[in-house]
Formats: C-alpha cells, structure tokens, sequence
C-alpha cells in the first residue's frame, strides 16, 4: 500500500520537481538565531531558488525579485533560512500584528511542512519582515487552513542590502511526525509581495486555484536519526477575577473567584500525543465577533479558540462539521490522544461537560435551541486511513446524558483525488437519539435514528472552476457534538466560473453562475436560487464583484407558502496602501425575507471591513454590518421599519514590543424594531455595548500573562431589563518541560 501511495504523489508531483535537501549540522555547529545567516552551516546548506509566480500570472517563473530558502536540522530543531530579495525596500510592508494577524497586506513568508510524507496535512509558520508569527495546520481533504493551533516556534528576521531574511527555529517537539520518521517529507514554501499587485511567488509551479495544494509540495530529504521528542510538559494555569453586576430592580452583586487548572501534555513517541485538562478556564481574554441575529434563519457560527481542544484539530474536519467542539460549553476535565503516520491519523477527546450552553435542535426551516440544562459526557473520535492517494475516514460522536439519555452519530467518509485537478468526496452519517427535548428539559424518550450523506466534485484548472454537491438530510438527524443547523432536506448545489487572464487590461476577469435547489422531504421549496455574477481582479489585490440574485424563491415557515425575492449584491475587496491595509464593503439591496413574520420586504443587508495601521507599531480593525427591511406595504402610522439591525467592532492593538501588547475592543449591537409591524410580541429596541481592555505578555505559546479589565452594558427598555457588568482579571500560565 505504501508502495502505491508514494507512486500516486510521484505522478502527481511537479515533472520538474527536485528534492529539497536539509543539512545536518556537524558536532560543535550551531545556528544563533539573528537574522543575519551568516553561520557557516548556512554556507553548507543547499539552497533552493526555483521560486514561480502563481498570482497575477501561473506556473511563471519569478523574475523580478530573488528567493532562496535554506534547511538545516540538529538533534532539537529544524531551521529554515529564507533570503527575500527586495528591490526598494523603502515599499516594504512590516508592520507589528497580532500572532496570527499576518495577512496579504503584509510582505510575508511562509512554510507548509508536511513531516509525514503523504501531503495530506501540513504545518505551516509564516513571518512578516517584523518577525510577526502565524502558524497553523492545513487540512488536504478540506482545504482548510486552521490558524487556532499555536505552535512553539522562532522567527527572528534581519534586513540586508538588498532585501530582508526570515531565520525559523521549528523544535521537532512541534512538529507531528511519524514513528520511525518518514525518510521524505515535503514542504511548500510561499512569498507575499504586495506592490502594485500582490504578487504571490510559491517554490512550487502552482496554478492560481488548484484543488489541492500540498499535493504539489516538494519533495525534503536528508532528515535522518531525528530525536524521539518524547516530553511531558505539564502547564499550570491562574485566573483571578472580581465580577461586579447590577441590574434594575436587583441588589448589586458582586463575586470574587480564584481558579487554578492544569494541562498536561505527554508525547510517548514522536507520532502519539496525550493531553488533559483538569478545571479550565477559558473566559476573558478573547471575545466573539458579534454577528447579526435579529433576522436570523438559522444558529450562527464561532470559532473555536480554546487551546485545548487545538491539537489534532485538522483531523476532526470532514465534509459534514459533525465534530464541532464549542459544543462543551464547560468542561470540568477532558483528554484527548492523537495519532499520525505515514497510513494513519486518528483523534479521540473524552471531556465532562458541566452544561449551561445551548443545544441546537434543528429543523427544515430554522434552528431551535434549548439550555443545556445537564451535566454530560461528551465523546469525540475520528480516523483517517490513506489509501493509494484516497483518504478513507469515519468519525464518531457521543453524547451521554446524566439522565441515561444520548445522542449519538456515526459514519464513514472518503476524499479522492484522481488528478491534481480533481477532487471526489462522500460522507454518510446515521445519529441515534434517545435525549428527547419535551419543551422545558431533555428525558429520556424513545430511540430515534436517522441519516444524512452528501456527496461533492470540485474541479479547478488553469480555465474553468466547477463545482457540484448532492445532499440528503434526515427529519431526525442530530448531531448534539457537531454544528448542524437544518434537516429534513434535499438539495443540489453548484459553481461554475470561466476565468480569463489578462482580458481587457485587467488581472482577471470570471463571470460564473451558481444555483442551488432546495425541498423539504416532502418537496416543498425551501430555496431555489440562480445567481450570475462576474469577478473582476484589478491592482492592489482588488477584487469587485457585481452578482444578479433574481427570482430567487424561499419558504420561511412551515406551510408559509413561498417567497420570491430579488436582489443585487456589490461588493468589494482591497489592499490600497501600507498604513490602510484593507478595505472590504458589500451590500446585497432589494427584496429581505422577514423570516420572523414570513414576508418580503425592501432593503438591503451591508458589511464592512477596514483595517488602517497609522503607525508600524499600531493595529486599527473596524467591522460592522446591517440590515433593514421595510415594509412594502402601506403602513396607517408609525415607522415602516421592520427591522433595523446593526452590530460594530473597533479594535485597536499597540505593540509595545512583539512580545508585549495592549489591545482595546469596543462591541455595540443593536436591534430597532416597529413592533406594530410584527405578528408575535417583539421589543422595540434592544442594545449591547461591550469594553474591553487587555494587555498582554507572551513569553512563549504556554507561558503567558494576561491583565485586563471588560465591561458590559444591556439595555431592552420594553422588557424592564438595565444590566451591567464589570470585571478585573489578571491570568497567566507557565510551561515547565520533563524529558
């Protein structure tokens, strides 16, 4: 099965494609991190300069600056050496950001390493020319890049005459390798250059879209005896909080808490990793972007952030988000065990869940929910098995209620890939459920079981993009640990764009069409869509999109008939200068289903996204986004307003060094309604405003100091309700390493 496996990489991989080669540093060399790479080992170590353009152009090679990457490894670490040739470096985007926050406004490196071989997953660090970090993993199967996982890893950069450098130290106990190691890995290595275009320059001749991506990674070698990387690294953590509320009507209360947890990560062998936690705490430091729920059809989405639950997490992803982890709203213990190698990887996460979140109960029209009023066990497993170039996987999900009630999900899935521009997917899952919901509580009901299975092609070549998804839902279909928001459909869902490089003058031009028709199990109309639509790609990584959304149809309630409703949607997307890195503005205009009171009336939904850096040590990020609807009817007195929803981010971010930080977030939602014009009892107004403070120390990925203060404010006159809360907290962890 190897044999065939490598074989399939083999064909699929670059026809010019030569190895990589990593030095192996000689008893009494080392390599001082500083940027400057004038070590002698560096000298040894063969460069690699074969660098290709694959944005505005494809499959080019790169002319107009030079890259060069290096590779070196001791018996601790893995080191890359990248020189970045610039000719102004005056234009050189290098701001300070956020771990993480280092985007395409930025002039940046980065480095896929795929340490198993199989190019189905791949760690990735990337630099700016500041020696700002974002890391993550890539998923293969889902094209996926996940940048929750942080890793302990150092960049330290340098400028020369001619350009800038990136020098990386990736310890082994950060990298997710087989046991024993795989003799080739591979690894991609990608360049930002933002200009009057942004280019993008990659080590491997890459097409623009391709429907993989690790798949044309270059062969590494030279990697031979690595360690073990067999540690225990046990991270106590302290939170100390006073939490001050008053609310109308209510004595002020205040509450003084002191919470200390453990995590512990052990690593047996280079391709198994246990973790645990005991008595997490993950409040305060992060917050949610708001999102817009007043006229909301289904449950929204946010990721997950938790550290914990990071490790492995590119294994839990399939087609279906059966395994959806912010499901434990609070765990008292969990653990987890993972596993990789050249044929297998696999994740199993048993935690307590101590309750008070929500459960989704979903159904053809809209998402439900109920409190999570019970303590539970929740169970996460999934496994994937590489075969000839296919991945083969299943998942499993269980959750066990106190009461002896369950809900219960399991199902084999596949990703084939027959040529480098073709991708095959299948999943079925069945869910067996016996934790009833009766209207007040979850019991113990009599077992229902259902399915759910889908199947999707996706084509990507140097002309055309196609895609094609089938998908079946059952009427019972639960998944309690997954992030499910409908059942009991069918539906039919494509894209198809035709792209044309350099027509007209401009970078790109692609009209496309994409449809979808949706029935509920029982074939009434849930949504029947039709939307042409041309992107065009202009400088400064400028996209403007202009799509007709006609006709569309869409039912809203059970026996509620169906809507129609016609729209335009404009939007743009930009990189215009260094200090205003990014501009997004879109805004759909025309008919808006009021799903609340099955209607259609007139108006318009809008984002917008600007990012402004006013100083190289300043972040400034803003969002916002709205909604209205008016009445298309004649109204006797008061507004026409349905609804008039809008929601606000300003997010402001001084580095003082790149270690140390002072963050600010301030977070206003709103909700204005004429509830004469609804049919149930709804408030005329409602509001939210969040502050929060936070400065922050980050010695390393585990050793970390958090001070901050956040602030809240909620008003819903017509209910009564004047609450406030404030809050003080000081946080910090610290990593101590057993051998």
């Amino acid at each position: 099965m190897r044999t065939r496996l490598l074989l399939f990489f083999a064909l699929v991989a670059p026809a010019t494609a030569l190895a990589i080669e990593a030095y192996r540093l000689q008893p009494g060399e080392k390599i001082v991190l500083d940027g400057k790479l004038d070590d002698a080992a560096w000298a040894k170590a063969k460069p690699w300069d074969k660098f290709y353009e694959m944005y505005p152009l494809e499959k080019v090679e790169e002319t107009r600056v030079h890259t060069e990457a290096r590779f070196a490894y001791d018996h601790q670490a893995l080191y890359i050496a990248i020189k970045a040739q610039d000719p102004d470096m005056s234009q050189l985007r290098a701001p300070y950001a956020r771990r993480d926050n280092v985007l395409s406004d930025q002039d940046m490196v980065d480095v896929f390493i795929d340490p198993v071989g199989t190019r189905k997953f791949a760690h990735f660090i990337r630099a700016n020319p500041r020696g700002v970090i974002g890391d993550g993993l890539y998923n293969e199967d889902t094209s996926t890049e996940d940048f929750s996982p942080d890793f302990d890893v150092e960049v330290v950069t340098g400028r020369y005459e001619e350009g800038w450098t990136a020098e990386f130290r990736i310890p082994f106990s950060s990298l997710r390798y087989t046991d024993p190691p795989a003799a080739q890995w591979s690894v991609l290595v990608f360049r930002n250059w933002p200009r009057d275009q942004r280019y993008r320059i990659a080590s491997s001749p890459l097409p623009r879209d391709q429907t993989c991506w690790l798949c044309l990674n270059e062969p590494l070698t030279g990697l031979v005896d690595l360690p073990p990387t067999r540690y225990l690294l046990a991270v106590p953590n302290v939170t100390m909080r006073t939490v001050q509320n008053r609310d109308a009507g209510v004595p002020d209360r205040r509450n003084n808490d002191f919470v200390a947890s453990l995590d512990l990560k052990w690593r047996p062998r280079a391709d198994v990793v246990f973790d645990a936690t005991i008595n997490p705490d993950f409040s305060q430091v992060e917050l949610d972007t708001p999102q817009l729920s007043g006229n909301t059809q289904f449950a929204l989405f946010f990721p997950e952030k938790r550290p914990f639950f990071l490790e492995g997490a590119d294994i839990l992803l399939s087609p279906y988000q059966a395994i959806y982890t912010r499901t434990v709203s609070d765990p008292g213990w969990g653990a987890r065990v993972t596993q990789r190698n050249d044929r297998f990887d696999g994740a199993v996460l048993v935690t307590r869940d101590e309750g008070g979140g929500t459960v989704l109960l979903p159904n053809a029209y809209t998402t439900n929910s109920a409190v999570q009023d019970f303590k539970s066990l929740a169970t996460f497993a999934r496994g994937r098995l590489q075969v000839d170039g296919s991945t083969v996987g299943a998942l499993f999900t269980d959750r066990l209620l106190d009461n002896g009630s369950y809900n219960r999900v399991f199902g084999p899935d596949i990703a084939w890939f027959p040529t480098t521009e073709h991708r095959l997917r299948a999943q079925v899952l069945g869910s067996w459920t016996t934790a009833l919901y009766d209207g007040a509580t979850f019991v113990k009901g009599d077992l229902q079981t259902s399915h759910a299975a889908q199947v999707d092609w996706q084509y990507n070549s140097t002309e055309w993009i196609n895609y094609l998804r089938a998908e079946h839902v059952g009427r019972d279909f639960r998944a309690d640990n997954g992030f499910i928001v409908q059942n009991g459909y069918h539906t039919v869902y494509s894209e198809n764009s035709r792209k044309f490089v350099g027509l007209w003058g401009f970078n790109e031009v692609t009209p496309y069409f994409n449809a979808e028709y949706k029935t509920t199990l029982d074939g009434d109309i849930l949504n029947q869509m039709t939307r042409p639509g041309v992107r065009i790609g202009l400088p400064h990584a400028t996209t403007l999109t202009l799509e007709l959304r006609p006709n569309d149809k869409v039912g809203a309630q059970p026996g509620g008939g169906i809507l129609k409703r016609d729209q335009v949607d404009i939007n743009i997307d930009t990189n215009p200068s260094a200090w205003f890195s990014r501009f997004y503005g879109e805004i759909a205009y025309g008919d808006r289903v009021d799903f609340a009171n099955n209607r259609i009336g007139r108006g318009a939904a809008y984002s917008v996204i600007a990012n402004l850096r006013p100083h190289q040590r300043a972040e400034v990020e803003y969002q916002m986004n709205g909604d209205y609807i008016d009445s298309m009817q004649p109204v006797d007195s008061g507004s026409s307003r349905i609804l008039n929803e809008r929601v606000q981010q300003l997010l402001v971010m001084w580095h003082f060094t790149a270690r140390d930080s002072l963050r600010g977030i301030f977070q206003t939602s709103s909700i204005r309604r004429a509830a004469s014009l609804w049919e149930q009892p709804a408030n005329h107004y409602e509001n939210t405003d969040t502050v929060s403070l936070v400065y922050g120390h980050r010695r390393t990925v585990n050793t970390t100091f958090y001070f901050g203060a956040n602030f809240s404010r909620t008003r819903i006159p017509d209910a009564g309700v004047k609450s406030y809360q404030a809050e003080i907290f000081a946080k910090g962890s610290v990593a101590f390493e057993f051998l």
